[in-house]
Formats: C-alpha cells, structure tokens, sequence
C-alpha cells in the first residue's frame, strides 16, 4: 500500500468521526424537539487491493422510521380522539340531567305526583292546589331547560365539526407544501422537512383517520378511506355542510372542496363529533319527548274527565285548527278514539248537577265543525257553542250553572286540550294549563262528578307505578329511571373505552420514541466512541508522519 493510500485511511477516518461526532451531537441537541426523529450514521468500508482496505466512507445519516408503525400510531390516535369526544358528550347528557342533584327531572317528577296524593288525601284543600301548580311549572320548566339544552349542544357539535374542518384544511394546504418542497429541494432522509412533514400527519390523524401512501419521488398522499385529499403538491381541502335534521338538531356532513364527495370519517374528532348527532344526541331528545308525550297523555287523560273545585263558565280548547273543515285526527298531535265523554251542567253554590249530556264521538272523519255541532246539537243550546276565528272549539254555559267534564272513553277532551293540566305536545312546549295557573281550583281532584271525592287526584298519582305499554311496559317514573340508567352505563363504557385508546396510544407512542427517540446515554456513548475513533486517527497520522520524517531523514 503506498504512502497516499495510508494517508487517505486516516484522512477518511478523521472525517468520518467528525461527522458521526455532528450527528450525535445533533441528536442531543435535539432530544425534546417535538417531533424529531433521531439519526442514525451509516459507514462502509473502502475496498483496497491485497485485501487491504482504503480507509471508511459516511454512507449517510439516515433518519430512523417505522412507517408501519407510524401509521398504527396514528390510527391510535384518531381512535382515542373519537373515543374522547364521545367521552365529552355523554358525560354532557349526563351533567345536563343532573339526576344527582336536586334540579333533576326525576325529583320534579316526584314532588308533582306526591302533591296529586296530598291532594287526594284531602281534595278540598285550596293551598294544596297552588303547590301542585308550583310543581307542575317546576316540572315542565326542568324539561324544557333540558331539551333547549339537549338543543345547544347539538349546535355545540356543529360549531366543533366547522372549527376542526377549518383546522384540517391548514394542515392538508401545510402537508402539499411540504411535498413541494422536499420534491423540489431534492430532500433525503437527513432533512426535517420529513419529520415536520410526519408531525402535521401524526396532528392530521387527531381529527381524521387518514391513510398516507409514501410515493417513491418523496411526497406522500393522504386519503380518507379511497377519497385522496392530498395528491402530491395539491390539497384537495374539506369543507362541512348543514341543514336541519331531526328534532330541530343540525345535520352535518363533511365532503371533499373540489367535487362534493361525501368523506366517510368514522373516528379522530371530526368522525367522533359526526356521531354525536345519531348515536348520543337525537336519542337522549328522543327519550325525553317520548317520555314527555307520554307525561302530558297519561296526566291529561285523566284530569280531562275530572271535576275541580270550580268548573268553567266558559272554556277553549287548547288545539287551534287552521282549517276546522278537515278530519281532526288526521292533524292533532294526540288521536282519539271512538267513543263518548259526559258535559254538565253543575251549580257552583251546591255542587248538584243541574243537567247532562252525552257526546258520542267519531273518530274516522269528524271534523272540529262537526263536534262543535254534534254537542250543540245534543245540549239544545243550554251551552252556547262556537268555533272561534282562530280555529277553537269555546263552549259556555248558560246561566249561572258550570261545565265539568267526565266519562271521556273517546279521549277528545285530552286531544283538544279542554280541561287538561298540561298544554303542549312535547319537551319544548309542555307547560301548565294557563287556565289552572290562574285559577288553581278548576284542578281536577274529584271523579264522575261525587262531590268531594279524590278519584282523579288518586289516579294522576298512581301514575307513578301505571303500566304505560307504549314505555314497553314500564310506569312513567321507570322508564325516565331506566333512560337515565342506561346513560350512566353508555358514559361508564366511553370512559373505559376512551382510557382502553389512551392506553394504546401510549403503549405505541413508546414504541415510536423507543425507533425514532434520541437516548442520551446511548448518543453518550456514541460521541465517546466517536471521539476515541477521531483521536485513533490522529495519532495513526501522526505515526505516519514521523515514519516519513525518519525515512526522510535516512536518505
């Protein structure tokens, strides 16, 4: 081996320890930058002749990767993100119901049946009746609050699906960027463009589960299942649309920019937030208009064929009709039935009825005309009867005497809203009869016109363990119980669902940082190593030169 060729062995011995000194230098400095992935030096040694050998060449510092594994992680991510927006909001449903608390529907619920039982027990109790009109507006003011608020927090998720497509469309538009430029800078595996390429991935994942395909020039595509929204240097963005859904609740979609197609995002938080719609939020409103109905029908039901304290001298219908021509139940929130009620005349000093009638019903093509005539008819205009110019039914009594209401087998008093205590049909509207807010003893206690018994008041308690078969069987009191039971169970699975990805996450996080992480003992080591390799080859030059000096010096 010649003299040049002894040189060019520690000429290339000493660059090659400075620049593996660099990198793992470089790697320490960076060991928290978030993102960075750490370099690993790559040598090969030079072939010679006589099976000696030229020296060590840098093959490259190559950054450490695991593709696969990235794309794992990041699917982690986008689950725990899902995981946690569901999480959020059944936690949400369940804090608005506060069944814990004392502001609960089910304590309100309570509090309005036992009054009707206090009541009962003593039904000629005026003050009584003010307190279940208390109740009553408590109880129909939790249900509203609570469907508003049901309400705003589907509006919440509308908000929080704009705002993240807002978010992923930054960072598609960052992402062709990025692919422009690493295509254009020539970039290799040393260059961070990839690994801020890989941070606003990773980040990308947390709203959408994505699929990135490396393509061989450096860039990298990104698809929501097989819609691509990155396509080397163009970002093809996202956008979210709205329209009204069920119950009033935004429905939203997210779709491609440039053509409209429906992007199927199932998890991160975009996909989390697009299921909130149907999977938490309509069916809590559902549950508490089914209840609701069911609230107003039973009690309803009942009151309308009771007899209060007082009866009216003139009373309205609750149902308008914009046209009084057509079949009532082709309209009316609640149907009735064939069949008859009982109208009376009652005096209000003695409480003896005066006069009686019975109204026999058809509930195939009656109209609000038809009934008006029907009862007009039948009492022989001892009660004026009119249909008003807002589409009412008002009946009054002649003379000095009042109406009461009983024997109602048809249910049309409780579907028209005459001497109902509820007025409304569902969560938003329910509220107490205005009538028996302002006369508290038109409250129905009594029952088939006996005076001073508690009939009605007895039943509308006993509402708290009625069998309702439209609740699949179950009283008003246990189906709310068993709504809100099941709730307490779905938001217990979110949170083990949720700490089940967190725990993934974190366990494939590790694994990232154990590929791609710097560990400083070990670019410790690495930079010792590296400076005894430098040290090595300085003094191997300088053995080489005192070799030539001695033969120099011969000559």
């Amino acid at each position: 081996m010649s003299l040049h060729g002894a040189f060019e062995i520690g000429r290339s011995a000493l660059l090659t320890s400075q620049l593996a000194m660099r990198v793992a230098g470089n790697n320490m400095a960076n060991a928290v930058t978030p993102g960075y992935s750490r370099r690993t030096i790559h040598l090969s040694a030079l072939r010679g002749l006589e099976g000696v050998g030229q020296g060590v060449s840098f093959s490259a510092a190559r950054r450490e990767i695991d593709m696969a594994l990235q794309a794992r992680f990041r699917d982690a991510i986008s689950r725990e993100a899902g995981a946690s927006v569901d999480q959020r909001f059944l936690g949400a449903i369940e804090a608005l119901q506060n069944e814990l608390g004392d502001s609960d529907i089910s304590s309100a619920l309570s509090e309005f049946l036992n009054a009707f039982s206090n009541l009962a027990n003593t039904p000629s109790e005026t003050s009584l009746r003010s307190l279940i009109v208390e109740h009553g507006v408590a109880l129909t003011g939790q249900i509203n609050d609570l469907r508003g608020q049901y309400h705003d927090l589907g509006e919440e998720v509308a908000n929080s699906i704009a705002g993240a497509v807002d978010q992923v469309n930054t960072l598609l538009a960052q992402i062709a960027e990025l692919n422009e430029r690493i295509v254009a800078e020539g970039a290799t595996d040393d260059t961070t463009l990839l690994d801020e390429r890989e941070m606003l991935l990773t980040e990308l994942s947390q709203y959408m589960d994505v699929q990135v395909i490396h393509q061989d020039s450096g860039m990298a595509d990104v698809l929501v299942g097989s819609v691509p929204l990155v396509l080397g240097t163009e970002a093809r963005g996202v956008e979210a649309r709205f329209e009204s859904g069920p119950h009033g609740v935004t429905e939203a979609s997210v779709r491609v920019q440039a053509d409209g197609s429906v992007l199927d995002v199932s998890q991160g938080t975009i996909g989390g937030l697009l299921n909130q719609r149907t999977e938490t939020i309509i069916p809590a409103i559902e549950s508490l208009e089914t209840f609701t109905r069911e609230l107003i029908w039973q009690v309803n039901r009942l009151h309308s064929q009771g007899q209060g304290l007082s009866g009216y001298t003139s009373v309205t219908s609750g149902i308008a009709f914009e046209d009084t021509t057509i079949p009532m139940n082709q309209v009316l929130d609640f149907p009735y039935a064939n069949g008859s009620f009982t109208m009376s005349l009652r005096d209000p000093d003695t409480g003896e009825i005066v006069d009686a009638w019975t109204i026999e019903v058809d509930a195939e093509g009656w109209s609000l005309q038809d009934l008006a005539d029907a009862i007009s008819l039948e009492t022989g205009g001892s009660v004026a009867v009119a249909v008003t110019s807002d589409g009412r039914l008002q009946m009054e009594a002649t003379g000095s005497s009042e109406l009461v209401f009983s024997q109602d087998s048809s249910g049309i008093l409780a579907s028209l809203e005459i001497n109902t205590f509820f007025s409304g049909s569902n969560a938003l509207d329910i509220s107490v009869s205005q009538q028996l807010q302002g006369d508290p003893a038109l409250i129905a206690s009594s029952s088939d016109n006996v005076e001073g018994s508690s009939g009605t008041a007895l039943a509308i308690a006993g509402l708290r363990d009625l069998v309702v078969q439209s609740l699949g069987g179950q009283s008003l009191t246990a189906f709310w119980t068993g709504e809100v039971g099941a709730l307490a169970v779905r938001t217990g699975t979110a949170t083990g669902a949720y700490g089940a990805a967190a725990m993934v996450r974190d366990g494939l996080s590790a694994q990232v940082q154990s590929v791609s992480g710097v560990s400083m003992d070990e670019e410790s080591i690495n930079l010792l190593t590296f400076e005894r390799q430098y040290q090595a080859a300085a003094r191997y030059l300088e053995v080489l030169d005192e070799t030539i000096q001695t033969l120099l010096s011969m000559a």
